[in-house]
């Protein structure tokens, strides 16, 4: 009905715009006029935004930015907002605005006195000097279209733009450019991913040199399961410096080396500690021969000492307090944190090397031979053993010492040495690494009560979904335990959990469990869930015409062990065959084995990490469909006739 009611407009609106066009006010950017292909799946439409980035020296630049988005409806509410942050090193000159109907008309221009000025504090940030212009246009209606115009100046530049057109799904693109514009006297860097052909023009005008990006008509991409990050498949242009300059500091990014060195010099001389610090920190691992027990227990002293604390104060976004600091006021950031962990070691004679990673949704160093600064966003901190390393995370509380959970694994990261940077990789779980064992013994009675004694290991990342559990109460986990198990009538006798801090942890839960009709009664007969613990009920959405290949980031691996104690008098009716479904995303294998009154059901499903064509995706759903439909199985049991 929205539907019909919106073409209906479209159509009244397209019979109107020839003569409100006439107006001394033109329309501007009606909706109408956008293509169908650009409205299909959209919340939003890009109709027109272009960035003009001009250097006039190393550490100075203007950015000038015009930006229009038709917004479809309230789910694209957030278009309207426009959030600009600014410090000491970057200023905002001005900001312009405008909101239009839908046929074009102006409805609202931005007022000054409507623009916040506001703290802008990351979560668990103080001493920011990180603040906000934020402002928002709205009509009262969808459709509508917002304009921005604005200015920023900078005085310090280490970064360049990273260009990215479409900037989240469900977000089309009328028209989007990008340029950058420097004296002829100086270099850039710059590195296009997916950009269509002769998308790139070069101008040169008086001593200045611009290259302008442009890509029109975009249609709008759909989420879609087990996918990459949007930006690994739309167009992109990243652009960076050779050389930068940064408050009173400079460098130069030729290399990941080089960078390194301008890190290093940014830490030099920050991992000392006062001598009676060091004294108490050598007679404290005195007794202690085994290195990495010593590093676990400086690791153990330093969570105990302090917490994180954000600290983004110009410099300060790169340059760590020195450890001093950090060891009188008891906090810091991943850079802090991470170099007063390195001045505990070396307080010891243990070296160790801090280390520029990426986190969360920061991937790290995707591109080895382009450094830029926006490649990472975190600290950690990598201490070199003869036969071993042990990487540490140094923002947490909890984590167990060498551990690196799904937010740092796996991925190219900076190590700071003496001459510089050089890449690493940090480790990544296998499967075998990253599982859950459960063990189950179930006693059956004729009713279909259970009584069952359960015991699972989670190790690795699946260690690392569940640890929260150990900071909760005994009541909030009781309450997990019952959300994990879904067993109807589930009564938890009791339970403990507790965790092997470890550099591969793992979580221990065990659990006495009671349920009054575990088993479903019907006449004669008992129909047994063969699963109870560990069942599979997810399926991945289809999707028409994917356009992502098919992703999984991490493997896992779960073994599932349960013995059944049948009832007496009963009978084994249907049994269901093992089954085994071999794929390149995993392999799902089952068996059950039935001796007298004891059957044995066993579960091992491994899931792979890898990438794999688009094409293959509905393959991918038929995997996880057949594993849905072998974790319902039930043993069905038939009561004896009396003699």
């Amino acid at each position: 009905m929205k539907t019909r009611f919106f073409l209906s407009l479209l159509g009244i609106a397209a019979i109107l715009l020839p003569a409100l066009g006439k107006d001394k006010h033109p329309l501007m950017y009606p909706v109408p006029l956008i293509d169908s292909t650009l409205r299909k799946d959209a919340r939003a439409v890009c109709r027109e935004y272009r960035q003009e980035f001009i250097i006039q020296g190393p550490g100075k630049a203007v950015e000038k930015v015009h930006k229009v988005v038709t917004i479809l409806n309230d789910k694209g509410s957030d278009y309207g907002e426009l959030i600009l942050a600014y410090d000491k090193s970057r200023s905002v000159n001005f900001i312009e605005g405008r909101c239009y109907n839908m046929l074009g008309i102006q409805d609202e221009k931005l007022k000054e006195s409507k623009i916040e000025d506001v703290n802008y504090t990351s979560e668990g940030a103080i001493y920011d000097d990180y603040r906000m212009k934020l402002a928002k246009l709205q009509n009262a209606t969808y459709p509508c279209t917002v304009e921005y115009n604005y200015e920023i100046s900078y005085s310090g530049l280490i970064n360049y733009p990273e260009w990215n057109p479409v900037p989240n799904y469900r977000y089309s693109v009328e028209k989007s450019s990008f340029a950058i514009t420097f004296p002829d006297t100086m270099k850039i860097r710059f590195r296009e991913f997916r950009m269509p052909e002769g998308a790139c023009l070069i101008t040169h005008e008086k001593g200045m040199t611009t290259m302008e990006w442009t890509v029109k008509k975009i249609p709008a991409y759909l989420e879609e399961p087990f996918s990459q990050a949007l930006e690994e498949l739309t167009p992109k242009v990243m652009t960076a410096p050779f050389y930068f300059q940064y408050e009173k500091s400079s460098g130069n990014m030729k290399s990941w080396e080089d960078y390194g060195k301008w890190v290093a010099s940014l830490i030099q001389g920050r991992d000392e500690l006062p001598p009676q610090r060091c004294k108490e920190l050598k007679e404290m691992v005195a007794a202690t021969r085994d290195t990495v027990e010593i590093i676990r227990q400086l690791y153990r002293y330093m969570q105990q000492r302090t917490h994180y604390i954000g600290i983004q104060l110009g410099i300060g976004g790169f340059q760590p307090f020195p450890a001093e600091t950090v060891d009188k006021l008891g906090y810091g950031d991943c850079k802090a944190l991470s170099i007063y962990m390195k001045s505990l070691l070396k307080a010891v004679g243990i070296p160790s090397c801090y280390t520029v990673a990426g986190a969360a949704e920061n991937k790290g160093i995707t591109l080895p031979d382009f450094p830029t600064n926006g490649q990472t966003n975190h600290i950690i901190l990598f201490v070199p053993l003869k036969k071993d390393t042990v990487w540490m995370e140094c923002t947490s509380q909890t984590a167990p010492c060498g551990f690196l959970g799904t937010s740092t694994a796996g991925r190219t990261a900076l190590q700071i040495t003496g001459d510089g940077g050089k890449l690493v990789r940090t480790p990544l779980l296998t499967a075998d690494q990253n599982y859950q064992i459960c063990k189950a013994q179930i006693t059956l009675d004729a009713t279909g009560e259970m009584h069952s004694q359960v015991s699972i290991a989670s190790g690795g990342y699946q260690y690392a979904e569940s640890s929260d559990l150990l900071d909760e109460s005994k009541t909030e986990q009781e309450k997990d335990l019952y959300k994990k198990f879904s067993i109807a009538g589930l009564k938890i006798a009791n339970f403990t959990i507790q965790a092997e801090k470890i550099k591969l942890p793992k979580l221990i839960t065990t659990a006495n469990l009671q349920a009054p009709a575990f088993a479903t009664k019907t006449g004669s007969r008992l129909f047994i869930p063969v699963n109870p613990f560990n069942r599979s009920t997810f399926v991945p959405d289809k999707v028409e015409n994917r356009k992502a290949p098919v992703f999984k980031q991490y493997a896992f691996h779960d073994r599932d062990s349960i013995a059944f104690m049948l009832p007496d008098g009963f009978q084994p009716e249907s049994v269901p065959k093992g089954k085994t479904i071999e794929t390149p995303f995993g392999r799902y294998v089952t068996t059950i084995a039935l001796s007298q009154r004891l059957f044995l059901y066993s579960r091992d499903l491994t899931i792979n990490r890898g990438k794999w064509p688009k094409e293959t995706y509905g393959d991918m759903i038929a995997f996880y469909e057949a594993i849905v439909a072998a974790d319902k199985q039930k043993v069905v049991l038939k009561e004896s006739k009396n003699p």
